[in-house]
């Protein structure tokens, strides 16, 4: 799929909705939401983490650049 291209939701009869490319959220730690709903996810550019709140904690997975 070629970059920025929208999104269509199909609704029937031949008709569509565009809609915009997914975005995700980012921040630094300390700019995290403060009152996070469980499931959260999003980009912490402070410490290039993607993080993810399960209602009582912040979890990292750590981005790492593939070489080939």
């Amino acid at each position: 799929m070629p970059k920025n291209n929208p999104f269509l939701i199909d609704i029937g009869q031949g008709l569509s909705i565009r809609i915009g490319l997914p975005t995700i959220s980012s921040w630094k730690t300390r700019e995290r939401p403060k009152k996070a709903k469980q499931g959260t996810i999003g980009f912490n550019f402070q410490t290039s983490n993607l993080e993810y709140w399960n209602g009582s904690n912040w979890f990292a997975a750590p981005m790492v650049q593939l070489v080939s």
